[in-house]
């Protein structure tokens, strides 16, 4: 039996030092009696520390200790705790969290906003963490609400008030009546939210919201106190879709899930562009090339730390996308998303949104190999002919080699597939291949591999010269070679794609496809050595991207024609690395090596960087100039300083965009992957306000705003940013710059807080961290995006859940207290 305080009366009164202790004990923590009078602090010692002595279960000892020190104001429990504690509401389980003052939650569905209204109806601080990684989970605002408020606050008699929020639907047209509880407007708010993406619509969202059944102001609360302030809740629904119809067709950037949560938050004290990547984009995985709308959650991206696991995607339906001219290829992104630049002559990174990219910056385009897997090609699907056929030649489907691969190459370059019937109504087909006669040397020996290839297949070429063409031709009649070539890898005026067995395949698998290439219209002796030309952009995109899984970064240009009926064509040539060419691609092609004294028109690191690294004379002993308006060639730098670099390549502007499909994708401890060729962040990052996220940091910059007449107005549709705290997180250790700036501007505005996550995740992880060292050593691992392993190879006894919880610590503490 849990044993009845004895009350002794300490008779301690507020301090002199604290003046306004009274009104706000009054105000916050002495709830009413039946008879209608004000608790004394006595009265709230005696119901409050009851309560935890039965919540405990504590001994006699305990309580005595407890009831000490708060009667003595040496030590209190929560302010929620004063308010609610010892009382029947917070017995029950559905109200417990109403005893917490602070509250964290990651806003990764409509549930976790539903949540934070209902904690913060129960009085509790709610945090919440407004990281990429959890909003880019919501899903796209698909439908436009528009919302009629009916009935008036208090026009149903009390007993025939609905407790509980009912919601009916037919067609296009929501009657939502919402309930005289907090679970009521909880549940009405949370619909209007999920009205927004419930795909049973098909067109605008007629919302009609019945507030008849909400009590009156002034009515009192019986179970949690107090009384009914409803006055700013019929507004809410209607403030809440004007900020969803706002994002329709795309996801809820930062600020417009804060404006959320927010509006909820004013209607109960009163009472983004998203980043993403399009569909076809090509990730760099273990598997090879894949387009990033089919990554999956577990799949191995390639990063700068190697493969990592990917642990979230994001469909964030159509966006525009632009594309960003370089002096190499053209990747693409929404202007939101982030590109790694060039930072330092070492390598270090910046981080920069598409939009803020400036003319000069360097992206870092992979110098790695992707490994790619063993595939095949597609099975035989050719309907078999009678045995004692004439026209049906034998045909089998080999494995892929990288003969066949180099045949595949040959054919988008310069072969053609025929397939019909004739004037007899007889099906015919044949594979042919031309080329230039004449280097007859070469013919010969691109002749005499198309041969090879095809005895895999089974089948054989017939060769020949066309007389006053200079053109030499190989043909294949072999319908059934005609018909599988004709689905898997050409067809006549339909747009080229690299197939999936190749941009998945080995290494050798993708080296000759563009070996292929190469022998079909490219040229070694080019300056820049040219690998291909066509008519479709995005086969130059993909074939670019094979060519970058090798790590090599090729050049899009473009020949505008001069007749305007005539077609536009891509050209991919290959600018440096012709050593890379040269034992990769070169031992599977007819023409050979790129010749070593060839000039090549390669990438830069910029003199101004180059210079904050090296002296004058430093950088004269590697062969430079040492100006800082002369740029330092990029291959010739990384083998003077043995450094590792990925390839800088130079951004011109930003060029034409398209609206498509979107994706993105969280990867664990890198936060960034390749895609397209090119170092890309995830949009899912770690912060709460991510350090970088200028639209959340930014957020209540000019709240008030002064008119014309010089009169001082807040900015009505961010009047509700004032009921939070912003901060600012960084996942690595904020620089003294930043932390000058941060206290500048909280001087002169109250905002502007940061938080080093890193110290914040230490302090919360002290029963671990018992040292400085180990605090130390954690907090290097913490920089360097692998504090998860460093806790799991120290503490292997933590199951998952419990290491996640530790890690997100610092959303419980964001002052860095």
């Amino acid at each position: 039996m849990v044993r009845e305080l004895e009350i002794k009366r300490q008779g301690a009164r507020f301090p002199e030092t604290a003046p306004a202790a009274n009104p706000v004990f009054f105000r916050t923590y002495s709830r009413r009696t039946t008879a209608g009078l004000r608790e004394t602090w006595d009265e709230v010692c005696d119901r409050t520390i009851q309560g935890l002595v039965e919540l405990g279960k504590l001994t006699a000892q305990e309580a005595a200790t407890l009831e000490k020190t708060q009667r003595q104001l040496k030590s209190l429990p929560s302010g929620r705790w004063l308010w609610v504690g010892g009382t029947d509401w917070i017995t029950k389980p559905k109200n417990f969290s109403g005893a917490y003052n602070c509250t964290s939650t990651n806003l990764q569905d409509w549930k976790a906003f539903g949540l934070m209204m209902n904690l913060a109806m129960m009085g509790c601080g709610t945090g919440a963490v407004i990281e990429p990684q959890y909003i880019n989970q919501l899903p796209p605002i698909r439908n436009r609400l528009h919302v009629i408020v009916q009935g008036d606050v208090g026009n149903t008699t009390k007993d025939l008030r609905r407790e509980y929020t009912q919601t009916h639907i037919e067609g296009n047209s929501v009657t939502i009546h919402v309930g005289d509880s907090r679970e009521g407007w909880v549940a009405s708010y949370q619909t209007i939210l999920e009205l927004s993406t419930d795909e049973r619509f098909t067109d605008e969202v007629q919302v009609t919201v019945d507030v008849s059944d909400v009590r009156q102001a002034g009515e009192t609360l019986k179970g949690f106190g107090g009384v009914a302030n409803p006055v700013k809740l019929p507004g809410l629904y209607q403030r809440c879709a004007a900020i969803l119809n706002k994002a329709v067709g795309r996801q809820l950037s930062s600020v417009e899930c804060c404006l959320l949560i927010d509006e909820a938050a004013v209607t109960i004290v009163a009472g983004n562009i998203r980043r993403c990547l399009p569909e076809d984009a090509l990730v760099h995985t273990s598997k090879g090339l894949v387009p990033i709308r089919d990554v999956q959650v577990g799949d191995l991206v390639q990063t700068p730390l190697g493969f990592r696991q990917v642990v979230d995607k994001f469909d964030q339906g159509f966006q525009n996308v632009y594309e960003i001219e370089t002096n190499a290829t053209y990747p693409r992104a929404t202007l939101n998303h982030r590109q790694a630049v060039l930072g330092d002559a070492q390598g270090g990174i910046v981080w920069k949104y598409v939009n803020s990219l400036v003319a000069g910056d360097r992206l870092l385009h992979s110098k790695q190999v992707l490994p790619g897997t063993v595939t095949h090609l597609p099975p035989d699907f050719t309907e078999s002919r009678p045995s004692q056929s004439r026209t049906a030649k034998t045909f089998v489907v080999p494995e892929l080699t990288a003969e066949v691969a180099w045949l595949i190459g040959l054919t988008h370059g310069d072969g053609y597939v025929a397939l019909g019937r004739n004037k007899y109504d007889k099906p015919y087909g044949r594979v042919e291949w031309s080329m230039n006669s004449l280097d007859a040397e070469l013919t010969s020996r691109i002749q005499a591999k198309i041969d090879a290839a095809l005895t895999l297949f089974g089948l054989s070429a017939v060769h020949s010269v066309t007389k006053g063409e200079n053109t030499a031709k190989s043909i294949c009649s072999s319908i059934r070679l005609a018909e599988y070539f004709h689905r898997y890898i050409k067809q006549p005026n339909v747009p080229l794609t690299v197939p999936s067995f190749i941009l998945q395949g080995s290494v050798d698998i993708r080296a000759a496809y563009l070996a292929g290439l190469m022998d079909s219209d490219g040229g070694v002796n080019n300056r820049p050595p040219h690998l291909v030309t066509s008519v479709y952009r995005s086969f130059i995109r993909q074939v670019s991207v094979v060519l970058s899984s090798l790590g090599i970064a090729g050049r899009l240009t473009t020949t505008y024609p001069q007749n305007s009926t005539w077609q536009v064509k891509y050209n991919l040539t290959i600018p440096a690395l012709k050593e890379r060419y040269n034992s990769l691609i070169a031992p599977h092609s007819t023409k050979g090596e790129l010749r070593q004294g060839l000039k090549m028109y390669g990438f830069t690191v910029p003199g101004a960087i180059m210079r904050e690294a090296y002296t004058y004379s430093e950088m004269r002993e590697m062969g430079f100039q040492g100006s800082r308006t002369v740029d330092a060639n990029y291959e010739r730098y990384i083998a003077e300083a043995d450094i590792s670099l990925d390839i800088p390549v130079t951004v011109k502007a930003l060029g034409s965009y398209d609206h498509v499909q979107t994706y993105d994708i969280e990867v664990e401890e890198a936060h960034c992957f390749y895609c397209d060729g090119y170092l890309t962040h995830n949009s899912a990052g770690m912060r709460q306000f991510i350090s970088e996220d200028q639209l959340g940091a930014s957020a209540k910059d000019n709240l008030w705003q002064q008119d014309e007449n010089g009169n001082w107005r807040i900015d009505p549709e961010r009047d509700s940013l004032r009921m939070a705290n912003h901060t600012r997180v960084f996942h690595r250790k904020p620089t003294l710059e930043e932390c000058v700036d941060a206290v500048r501007k909280q001087y002169y505005s109250g905002e502007g807080a940061i938080q080093w996550a890193g110290e914040a995740v230490a302090r919360a992880n002290c029963d671990l961290l018992t040292t400085q060292a180990l605090k130390v050593d954690f907090l290097k691992a913490y920089e360097q995006g692998t504090a998860k392993d460093w806790l799991q190879a120290r503490h292997p006894d933590l199951d998952a859940n419990e290491l996640e919880h530790r890690l997100a610590r610092y959303g419980l503490n964001p002052c860095g207290k």
